[in-house]
């Protein structure tokens, strides 16, 4: 994704290769791989390089941004998850439908 970003074809990690490999692998257990990919796209969308910073590491965008993400990235799966309830109930909670029918 720096490539398509910000144009820099050399990664380094944020500190070593074992490091990031520690901080992906705990996140990927924690939150998923699918939560995961949609935070790293808003993480990057979000991100203005630096002349000091030119890429943005997975180690950095984990370690500092993530905790800022994932409220919201669940946040919104909850609403969908609620406006889709909504529809398929027909605009009515299940206990009211269970009752009426």
């Amino acid at each position: 994704m720096n490539r398509e970003h910000f144009g820099v074809e050399t990664y380094l990690p944020m500190r070593n290769w074992s490091f990031e490999q520690g901080v992906i692998k705990r996140a990927l257990t924690e939150h998923g791989a699918d939560v995961l990919h949609e935070a790293f796209t808003l993480i990057f969308r979000e991100y203005k390089p630096t002349p000091d910073y030119p890429i943005l590491t997975a180690g950095f965008a984990i370690s500092y941004r993530l905790n800022t993400v994932i409220p919201r990235i669940l946040a919104d799966r909850q609403r969908k998850e609620k406006a889709e309830a909504t529809v398929v109930n027909g605009g009515m909670a299940a206990g009211e439908l269970a009752s009426w029918l």
